[in-house]
């Protein structure tokens, strides 16, 4: 679907549509898969596709509640039918599907959105973090292991990359959640 196919059926979204958001939204939160695929089948494709890909006025997508929530299924299943590079989308805080299910300690789910929905954990949220760090700060090791081993580094994952604070950064090795204990 090219940009100007999409923004046409964005266009035409009414109401409905915006109900049937909000329905795809919550059964993603709580990890209702059936009920996704049937109002899914029960589009025309490419509505469902734009449904699926567009934000809530919070910036929300079916793909953000079903990563926090560590729904794999709905995960596996979303980043099949929703809009190529719509697995990147941000909410209104920077944060994408990735993000939440880092902080959230979902580590198949963090893998299954690199490895199959290409997800970029390069993107930063207003607060400067990615994913990895984001992983970090909520003590979320598993995830920080397997992304430390499994993705390109490019950050210092001992850095909250904080902009609030003008003098270098202190961090130290104690910052780090330590897997082997001495």
């Amino acid at each position: 679907m090219t940009a100007e196919q999409l923004t046409q059926v964005m266009s035409t979204l009414s109401v409905q549509d915006s109900e049937q958001l909000e329905e795809l939204i919550g059964c993603a939160r709580y990890g209702e898969l059936e009920e996704i695929q049937t109002l899914v089948k029960s589009s025309e494709p490419e509505k469902a596709k734009v449904l699926l890909s567009h934000q809530d006025e919070y910036g929300k997508t079916p793909l953000h509640m079903a990563a926090a929530n560590g729904h794999l299924d709905v995960v596996e299943y979303l980043i099949t039918v929703i809009s190529p590079g719509a697995v990147n989308t941000q909410n209104e805080q920077g944060n994408t599907a990735l993000h939440w299910a880092a902080m959230n300690g979902h580590t198949q789910v963090v893998e299954t959105l690199i490895t199959k929905g290409k997800a970029d954990h390069k993107i930063k949220n207003v607060a400067g973090h990615t994913a990895l760090i984001e992983a970090q700060i909520h003590e979320r090791e598993k995830v920080v292991a397997w992304m430390l081993i499994n993705t390109e580094l490019d950050e210092d994952p001992k850095e909250n990359n904080d902009d609030d604070d003008d003098s270098e950064s202190s961090s130290s090795d104690s910052d780090i959640p330590n897997p082997v204990s001495s």
